[in-house]
């Protein structure tokens, strides 16, 4: 009989969060377990947390320092906090890594242009079994947001697993199968050890809706609408984008996509053959050239995005498309948590060019105009009652609804444990168990440079862009006498106030060219001048401006010939 903790599963990201998905499942005991690992993605930088950062991943150092005993990596579905990050992080891991064909086409670009050899990506079809090591692992459609999402099914010697990826149960997605309960109890019917699933909207009741519900609703606002509309939704929600193309098509609009995603997803979908009756699009610079009530624009940016296609129409700024008094901005999408504040920014500019914004909650809807991809409740109940898993971890989910899953879990007589990031959990047996705690962290991507969570950057930028930064350059002698005045330049604060006798840079300069004369010459090497100015900077910034600013004090020493 099997040592339940021959198998085990660890969430190095996504688990205690939303994004940055990176799950592992180990098999084996001490230097003889083998991994593979499930989805690679990313989150993105905010002004709050991470100014300045583009993206955003989970450190896979627990995994890349034992890389040789990673066997595979599998790719659910081609969103990018499942896919995201396999272009930069691949080369600390070296494994295969296996997925359907649209999401490989979106891997397969993340590779090269991360300049890896794409060689390293195997094409699967769905029924194929994947070998690697003591896993056979194959791909089970589910629907989703986003075309060819798949569960996991798993085999290994100590029993089965389902790593149900991203999904939700519906009945007519428009691109696609239908979801296949039927499928999944012919699994379960197998037996079914553990199954990993999907925790994003646990807390709430009902069905997640299906992708057909929004099509009359869509139909009739672009219908209604008498300028030119502009809709914007998730790019990578492909059948989102057709519905909302035929919709414009039906009502003699021109189709155009603004924005990179846009193209690109739809461009995938066609390469694919998942979109065959797409309508025609015309480009941005073509629509010029048509009148405003014959066009549609699908446009990027539903989450507020500062560099997205629909931020910049809002603010004036993008250099074709312009709307105004009359035109419609459509959200068919939900607002992710925490994007609150950039997407009310948005409708707000919107509506001072005199643009009607409509959303899920607009009163003139004759139905819903957007559905989430996630599963609610009664299609969590679904999965369970097909599978009847011998245990659940709740995955994919801040730790309220690790917490809250895991509760559901066990309403249903299922075994349950909240497991966040770095939390090693046994599953070979009656019952989750954590056996051990593995490292987790960060890495940031910063311009093209990968940074640490320890590296010190973000914690630094953060403190300047909270406290502002002082600058003072010394320049002395050999004996540490200064040769010229103090420069100092303050930035990200204020200049001067009615409450100052004069403005705080000179304030500063006093107070560091006093405290420079006044060491004693014995005192004076490139350190002591450091610390003493730095700490006159302190001294009058706190008195005066109320702040404890970064200070960085240069000092250039000039030696004798």
């Amino acid at each position: 009989m099997s040592d339940p903790s021959d198998l085990v599963f660890v969430a190095l990201g996504g688990a205690g969060e939303i994004g940055m998905n990176m799950y592992l499942y180990g098999h084996g005991q001490g230097a003889k377990r083998r991994w593979i690992m499930v989805d690679c993605g990313v989150g993105f930088g905010d002004m709050e947390t991470s100014p300045g950062i583009e993206l955003v991943m989970a450190d896979p150092s627990f995994i890349a320092e034992q890389s040789d005993k990673l066997v595979g990596i599998f790719a659910t579905h081609a969103h990018e906090d499942h896919i995201g990050g396999l272009g930069r992080l691949w080369p600390q891991l070296k494994a295969p890594i296996h997925a359907r064909p649209f999401t490989g086409l979106h891997i397969r670009r993340k590779l090269e242009e991360a300049g890896v050899d794409p060689r390293c990506l195997n094409i699967v079809d769905v029924g194929e079994t994947i070998e690697a090591g003591p896993f056979k692992v194959r791909f089970q459609p589910v629907t989703h947001s986003i075309p060819e999402a798949a569960s996991l099914v798993i085999d290994t010697p100590s029993g089965r697993i389902v790593h149900t990826g991203d999904f939700k149960v519906d009945d007519d997605p428009q691109i696609g199968a239908p979801f296949d309960l039927e499928a999944f109890r012919a699994i379960g019917s197998k037996g079914v050890q553990a199954m990993v699933c999907d925790s994003t909207n646990v807390f709430l009741p009902g069905h997640g809706g299906s992708e057909a519900e929004v099509i009359r609703p869509l139909t009739d606002l672009i219908r209604s609408a008498k300028g030119a509309v502009a809709a914007t939704t998730f790019a990578s929600n492909v059948a989102r984008l057709k519905s909302i193309a035929t919709a414009a098509n039906d009502a003699g609009r021109a189709i155009v996509l603004v924005g990179r995603a846009m193209e690109r997803m739809v461009s995938a979908a066609v390469e694919t053959g998942l979109l065959r009756d797409f309508p025609k699009v015309i480009s941005d610079y073509e629509a010029k050239d048509v009148p405003a009530e014959h066009v549609l624009y699908l446009v990027t940016g539903s989450q507020g995005e500062g560099r997205a296609a629909l931020a910049r129409i809002a603010s004036g700024s993008h250099p074709t498309v312009r709307l105004g008094e009359g035109d419609m901005v459509i959200f068919s999408s939900k607002t992710i948590p925490g994007n609150e504040p950039g997407v009310v920014k948005l409708w707000n500019q919107l509506s001072e060019r005199g643009v009607h914004v409509v959303d899920e909650s607009s009163p003139e809807l004759t139905g819903r105009i957007h559905v989430s991809g996630h599963a609610r409740k009664e299609d969590l109940r679904a999965l369970y009652e097909s599978l009847k898993p011998r245990i659940a971890v709740p995955m994919h989910g801040e730790h309220r609804h690790l917490v809250e899953h895991s509760a559901f879990a066990a309403s249903l007589q299922v075994p349950a444990i909240p497991a966040p990031n770095g939390t090693v959990v046994a599953i070979g047996g009656d019952r989750p168990v954590i056996v051990d705690q593995v490292p987790t962290g960060r890495l940031y991507l910063d311009g093209d440079t990968m940074i640490g969570a320890m590296d010190g950057v973000v914690r630094s930028r953060l403190k300047m862009a909270r406290q502002g930064h002082v600058v003072a350059a010394l320049v002395v002698d050999e004996g540490g006498e200064l040769l010229a005045d103090p420069e100092i330049r303050v930035i990200g604060g204020p200049s001067q106030s009615e409450r100052w006798p004069m403005p705080l840079e000179a304030m500063i300069y006093e107070a560091v060219d006093e405290a420079v004369e006044g060491l004693p010459k014995r005192r004076r090497a490139d350190k002591d001048i450091e610390e003493v100015a730095s700490r006159a900077v302190r001294a009058v910034c706190a008195r005066r401006w109320g702040k404890r600013p970064v200070v960085t004090v240069i000092v250039t020493r000039l030696e004798d010939e």
